[in-house]
């Protein structure tokens, strides 16, 4: 993901949140846009300076993010342009996408998990939704754990994904993963049948 797509990622986040009344933290902004804690903090710092992003002090230590004017302008830029690009990408990916779920589904994978922010998201949850897949768009630490002890799980990751301890320290998968792994640019670029002849190959390894 660029700067700018991270960007909007994140400004989009601040107004989807912003209506409600309780306090937003850092962590609950990056958790929700799929950026790392750094970069949300600098991306913060930012919009700040830019007069997109205002802070406001609810109670005590308690935060709150709100779009300015000048912010809400700029999301309505950047969505249009975003948007644009991203009717291109859905037709370009589209049948790579839907053949490489349909492979899942004919394999025995119940559940595909895309880690990440992606742009292609609605287009695996559509294609999830016609094979007989729940989709789950990046899960939670507990959720996180299960799906990875399961082996009829799979893990597509749109790019690595920072773990973060109650410490702010990245934190190692503590289950045991039988769950399979796949980049996305694997799959956009590579051939799903490769693909799925790998993930057999594994299996029939593991087996023996």
């Amino acid at each position: 993901m660029s700067l700018s797509d991270s960007e909007l990622q994140l400004l989009e986040t601040i107004y989807s949140k912003q209506d409600g009344s309780a306090a937003i933290s850092q962590r609950d902004l990056a958790g929700a846009s799929g950026l790392s804690l750094g970069m949300t903090n600098a991306l913060l710092r930012r919009f700040i300076e830019r007069g997109w992003v205002k802070l406001l002090h609810l109670s005590g230590r308690s935060l709150k993010y709100m779009l300015t004017a000048e912010g809400a302008e700029e999301v309505l830029h950047r969505s249009l342009s975003y948007f644009t690009r991203a009717v291109r990408s859905a037709s370009l990916y589209r049948d790579k996408i839907d053949a490489y779920t349909l492979g899942l589904a004919k394999s025995g994978f119940d559940i595909l998990i895309l880690e990440g922010p992606a742009e292609l998201d609605f287009l695996f949850d559509y294609s999830c939704a016609r094979h007989g897949l729940v989709f789950v768009k990046n899960p939670q630490k507990a959720n996180r754990q299960a799906h990875l002890a399961s082996a009829s799980a799979i893990f597509v990751e749109a790019r690595s994904v920072e773990k973060f301890d109650e410490c702010g320290e990245i934190a190692p998968d503590s289950t045991e993963t039988k769950a399979a792994h796949v980049q996305l640019a694997d799959i956009l670029f590579g051939c799903a049948d490769y693909l799925l002849a790998k993930t057999k190959d594994a299996e029939a390894a593991a087996v023996r």
